[in-house]
């Protein structure tokens, strides 16, 4: 019994050794693994085609062409491989195939990744026919994007190479060699836009050749394309904006106030989405990666932060009604500026020395105006005047600024809004006051936004005290976006009954203000000039550059259509560039024509080369650092 005992034990040791001993040769050594990879079935991934991209209007704009790619399983290449023969098949040389090989390679040895990509239709007619003689490598069809337009790359964006983190994301889906969304709409809306993978058995026969499907194609699984996105873009008004932008450097946005609809987004300089398709992409990505110049992969619509300037007047005194430290009859005395000891914030209205209400003091851009009902809003409590800041800051974000807007574009900027607590933590608590801070009150100083949170505020204002989120698709496969998020209003802290006074304000603007030389005669606008100044910091000092010229407007004022902030970098007064530019926007988009032809003409013939040329050089001696400090630096959502 105990012999037989003794038995069953060895037995059993045995037999968990040839267990253990099968399980290994089966999973883990290299002959099981070829001997899967030499069956006589071929899988072949299907990629969907991509949804195309249309404007508001239904104009194409985004769609797909065929292209056809190797594949190689590096493990399959025996040592009896021809690579000369090879390289001459598809048309490279030895080193292309050594480097594309041990990129494979660092993939995996066991699965197949892309060789060779971007081959057309002909030269893959002539591949096709001697394939089966290069053991490892195999084909399969893909769709190529295809831009049917040439600007508009920031809205639109690109598709790049997939990279070890994109797959480490989602593993069950993307592989090497696949093309993800890097940028605009292609980024933003990717897992829309990209379908659902198929695949396809096929029989092979000894030569590797495909004789017929697999089990008479029960097996496949069918590809789902992805689907088609309508934007809120007008291309029509997209396109004439981008030639007001002629040797200009900036950014400008459009949005219907009555939705947050995105008219037009556009970025200068401008680029062109078609060099980022085809074989020459990576080459022409790092060529404007490099340009630290110009910056153009950067998203000046969304990501650039400037000083808002006087634009900004309106909310400091729509938060000082709302605040209750002024009243619509408030007025206040300029002596030429607003004076602080020594000092003094320069008034340049023409109206001093006599009393001056708030719908005069946005017309000229009194700084004396809004400098003293600043003052106010921070002395509110005079014992704690981080309250009264942090009240301001509050109203101030209700607008969207100081944060992200949460909209449907791949980038966006934050901005900055100062709190109380901001300031007690840079100077420490009791150590600052409403003088310290003042600039502010013009929206200089710590003040920051982008050119969409200054249009979403002039959304704010035609509304007179809410707005939609913006955003940048209007339909999904056909049918309406349904997001809450987008078709919900949200509401500022400032109550209604207090914007009519500022809209007043806004259109005698082209009355008796900055705007009258380019004034519209038969449409009703409502605007605000700004300049902003623009500094740098360079080798401990602070260096002027030209400022930047900013304007936002909303039109009709009975009707408002649409809401439009411009900024252009280094242009000097708001009512230089962004002004006009901003009405001819506004006019062409209501009346879809312009009639102000001479203003148009100067517009799309004249820009800033020689300012931009005279930065660059200073930039390129070292004299200059890059015109855009730590806080402009991009930073994705």
């Amino acid at each position: 019994m105990k012999n037989l005992y003794k038995f069953y034990i060895l037995l059993s040791f045995v037999g968990l050794i040839l267990v253990i001993r099968l399980f290994y040769i089966q999973i883990y050594t290299e002959k099981y693994i070829l001997n899967a990879f030499n069956t006589s079935i071929k899988q072949e991934i299907i990629i969907p085609e991509r949804g195309s991209i249309f404007d508001r209007n239904d104009n194409l704009l985004v769609f797909n062409k065929s292209i056809y790619e190797l594949i190689v399983i590096p493990i399959l290449i025996d040592e009896h491989f021809n690579v000369v023969e090879f390289c001459n098949l598809v048309g490279i040389n030895e080193n292309t195939f050594s480097k594309n090989l041990e990129k494979a390679k660092a993939y995996s040895k066991y699965l197949p990744s892309v060789f060779l990509p971007f081959i057309s239709k002909e030269k893959f007619a002539t591949i096709q026919e001697k394939l089966y003689k290069y053991k490892g490598f195999d084909w399969t069809k893909r769709s190529l994007r295809d831009y049917k337009v040439d600007s508009s790359a920031n809205v639109l964006g690109y598709i790049g190479e997939v990279t070890q983190k994109d797959i480490k994301k989602e593993s069950n889906y993307y592989q090497m060699g696949d093309f993800i969304g890097w940028a605009g709409v292609e980024k933003s809306y990717e897992k829309i836009l990209r379908g659902k993978k198929g695949v396809k058995y096929w029989v092979r026969d000894r030569k590797g050749c495909i004789i017929g499907s697999y089990n008479n194609s029960k097996n496949n699984v069918k590809a789902i394309s992805g689907n088609d996105i309508s934007l809120t873009i007008d291309w029509n008004l997209q396109n004439y904006v981008e030639q007001l932008m002629y040797k200009k450097k900036g950014g400008i946005v459009a949005i219907n106030p009555k939705n947050g609809e995105i008219l037009s987004l556009v970025s200068s300089p401008i680029n062109n989405p078609n060099l980022f398709v085809g074989i020459n992409r990576s080459k022409e990505f790092k060529k404007l990666m490099k340009d630290t110049i110009d910056n153009p992969l950067f998203d000046r619509t969304t990501q650039a932060r400037y000083p808002p300037a006087s634009p900004f007047k309106l909310l400091t005194e729509l938060a000082g009604l709302q605040m209750g430290v002024v009243d619509t009859n408030t007025t206040f005395i300029c002596y030429k500026g607003f004076r602080y000891g020594r000092k003094r914030i320069h008034c340049h209205s023409g109206i001093h020395g006599l009393p001056i209400g708030i719908e005069t003091a946005v017309a000229v851009s009194c700084n004396n105006y809004f400098a003293q009902v600043y003052k106010r809003v921070i002395e509110k409590y005079p014992k704690n005047l981080t309250k009264g800041l942090n009240e301001w800051c509050d109203i101030i974000k209700s607008f969207g600024f100081g944060n992200y807007l949460y909209n449907d574009l791949a980038t966006g900027e934050k901005g900055v809004i100062p709190s109380g607590d901001y300031y007690n933590k840079k100077y420490g608590n009791t150590k600052w006051n409403a003088i310290t801070i003042i600039s502010n009150s013009i929206g200089q100083g710590e003040i920051n936004v982008t050119p969409i949170q200054l249009a979403n505020m002039v959304c704010a204002i035609a509304n007179r005290g809410f707005f939609y989120t913006p955003h940048i698709v209007k339909r999904i496969n056909h049918k309406p976006i349904s997001n809450p998020n987008y078709t919900v209003a949200k509401y500022t802290k400032v109550k209604s009954k207090y914007f009519d006074f500022i809209i007043n304000g806004m259109e005698k603007v082209f009355i008796i203000g900055t705007g009258r030389s380019f004034k519209s005669s038969d449409i009703r606008m409502a605007g605000k000039t700004g300049t902003a100044q623009n500094f740098i910091k360079m080798n401990q000092k602070i260096i002027s550059l030209p400022d930047h010229s900013i304007f936002i407007l909303f039109a009709p004022v009975e009707d408002p259509k649409i809401a439009i902030s411009v900024i252009i970098e280094n242009g000097g007064f708001g009512s230089r560039w962004a002004g006009p530019i901003a009405s001819l926007i506004a006019e062409k988009y209501i009346k879809n024509n312009v009639s102000r032809k001479s203003l148009e003409k100067k517009i799309m013939t004249s820009g800033l080369q020689k300012v931009y040329n005279t930065i660059a050089k200073m930039k390129k001696f070292n004299i200059l650092n890059n015109s855009y400090t730590k806080n402009n630096i991009a930073k994705k959502k």
